[in-house]
């Protein structure tokens, strides 16, 4: 999935149609705040994302990433979690 996934095209456009349509989805939230700058969110996305920058930018929203959740469960501070935003 790093250089081509078919896939994500259909996630892509899937999120793209939902951000227009404000349907309801599952993101990545994060409170800036809380973040420690450890990074052990970056060095565990599978799709090897600055997670860190996102939450130092407080954009969670990223077309690469796959919600995987690696971030979410290494963050020691809690600082990234799921949302359901729409």
């Amino acid at each position: 999935c790093h250089y081509f996934c078919p896939i994500a095209v259909i996630m892509i456009l899937g999120r793209k149609m939902g951000n227009i349509f404000a349907w309801p989805a599952l993101h990545l939230s994060a409170e800036k705040d809380r973040c420690t700058d450890c990074r052990r969110c970056s060095e565990s996305c599978p799709m090897s994302l600055d997670v860190n920058d996102m939450v130092r930018q407080e954009r969670m929203e990223n077309y690469e990433c796959i919600l995987y959740g690696c971030c979410v469960d290494h963050c020691p501070e809690s600082a990234i979690r799921y949302a359901w935003l729409g």
